[in-house]
């Protein structure tokens, strides 16, 4: 990622985040989670951004000072731990600040405390910047656009190396673990990063019945791992014949995620699987032509829950019972979960450049069907970064 974004962008996107924390009336803001100090410092490092309203920010770095990025404009100040942050802080004077913004959605309340009792015990008013950051991080630069379509490309190669991977009887797991070869040998960096609590993510490969699983992920394939302990991504479950094998998987180059699904299959699938994934293909091709700036998220969620209850797909569209999710999109860049999301109560208008994983798909007790493409919000229509033939596919 450093190679690739330039040091005056790294600058555009911290002045940004001054003026918006200016807006909330704050002195200043301390970051610590790592994806939005990679997005401001063009980085990866155990360290702090500690970011004043006015002025340049100071970098502290506990460990992999040595990883930061050639480019990286701001003053990098090495600490011998996090224990010391607070003195440091203390030390640069910016325990003179009254009202600070913390990322309260990811920031642990032990470090939280840590940082209010020992350099702002005055405090007058504590501000969750996180909304403002991931808003920004929504709408993607040229640069961060060019590094997705190369994740894409990365992707598809690893998708379509499927068609010599996968075979009848083989175990699940081993054609994930043979699709991760693939995809490392075409450029994937093999780090995919969320920001949800407690959020685990490992991608999938699922035939026939491996579908109809208890989840402890807020997606719409359950998978019951290799164990209880561990369960997300590809199990003990074989490939059979006459089964849907929905493969859902990510790729990140440079640091940027893309996320793609697609359906093969060995033999005959029967017809309500068939039916099912027509359904899907026409919805992800309908959503990316109305995937446009000033289109609503939410309408474009509830559009695609009435399409499905016309065809009485309502109970299984986005997996059924406890398992169903409540979305049909999320945005994809630094992180798996970021915004905007295809769902309820995401009202704010799309926005060009904003990049999204759109996934519909239909899972049965039996089995499951879907599509996934990453694209970019264009006036046009979505640019899908994603390419590859939507119909199922079938295998020799």
């Amino acid at each position: 990622m450093a190679e690739n974004i330039p040091s005056s962008e790294i600058q555009s996107r911290l002045h940004k985040f001054q003026e918006n924390i200016s807006g909330l009336g704050l002195d200043g803001a301390l970051l610590l989670q790592r994806a939005d100090m990679i997005y401001y410092t063009g980085s990866v490092f155990q360290g702090a951004l500690a970011v004043p309203v006015d002025g340049e920010p100071v970098l502290y770095v506990w460990r992999g000072q040595g990883l930061i990025a050639s480019n990286c404009p701001w003053d990098i100040q090495p600490i011998p731990s996090f224990g010391r942050l607070h003195s440091e802080l203390i030390e640069d004077g910016f325990h003179s600040w009254k009202s600070i913004g913390f990322e309260e959605d990811v920031l642990p309340v032990s470090n939280w405390k840590r940082m209010c009792s020992k350099v702002w015990p005055d405090a007058e008013k504590y501000t969750d910047i996180s909304p403002l950051i991931r808003t920004q991080r929504s709408v993607k630069s040229e640069a961060e656009l060019a590094i997705i379509r190369r994740s894409g490309q990365v992707l598809v190669k690893g998708f379509e190396a499927l068609t010599s991977i996968i075979k009848p009887g083989m175990y699940e797991y081993e054609v994930q673990a043979q699709m991760e070869v693939a995809l490392r040998r075409a450029g994937d960096q093999a780090l995919g990063r969320t920001r949800g609590f407690n959020s685990e993510a490992a991608g999938v490969v699922a035939c026939g019945d491996s579908v109809n699983a208890h989840s402890a992920f807020d997606g719409p394939i359950a998978q019951p791992g290799r164990n209880r302990l561990a369960p997300a991504g590809a199990g003990d479950g074989l490939i059979v014949e006459n089964k849907p094998i929905l493969v859902d998987i990510t790729a990140g180059v440079d640091g940027y995620l893309t996320d793609m699904t697609r359906t093969y299959y060995f033999g005959k699938l029967d017809k309500h699987f068939i039916a099912a994934h027509d359904f899907c293909v026409r919805i992800i091709e309908e959503l990316a032509k109305r995937m446009v700036p000033g289109a609503d998220p939410e309408a474009l969620y509830m559009w695609t829950l009435e399409q499905a209850e016309l065809l009485g797909l309502g109970e299984f569209y986005m997996n059924r019972d406890t398992n169903k999710v409540r979305f049909v999109g999320h945005g994809v860049g630094l992180e798996l979960d970021e915004w905007p999301v295809l769902a309820k109560r995401f009202s704010t208008p799309l926005e060009e450049n904003m990049v999204v994983a759109i996934e519909p798909k239909v899972i049965y007790y039996h089995g499951g069907v879907g599509l996934e493409n990453t694209v970019i919000v264009k006036p046009g229509g979505a640019e899908i970064v994603t390419p590859m033939e939507h119909g199922l596919i079938k295998l020799d």
